[in-house]
């Protein structure tokens, strides 16, 4: 990961749900988040449509989301 700055910037639930809602480029390296009702990954900047929120858990990489189900 980048900085210490942009790591804390993303360092709880609700700060990360902040960047998934502003599509927030800037958060993909740092975290994806994932929709238990389909299944699917994504990085916060993507445009797909929005997850409620009791359905999307964060991962801090792809193989931990990959050995999570995702």
């Amino acid at each position: 990961m980048a900085g210490t700055d942009h790591t804390r910037k993303y360092n709880s639930a609700d700060k990360r749900w902040e960047a998934v809602l502003s599509n927030d480029e800037n958060a993909d390296e740092f975290f994806l988040y994932a929709v238990v009702t389909t299944g699917v990954y994504c990085r916060p900047s993507c445009p797909s449509r929005r997850p409620k929120r009791e359905n999307v858990v964060f991962y801090d990489t792809l193989s931990d989301a990959k050995e999570n189900g995702f």
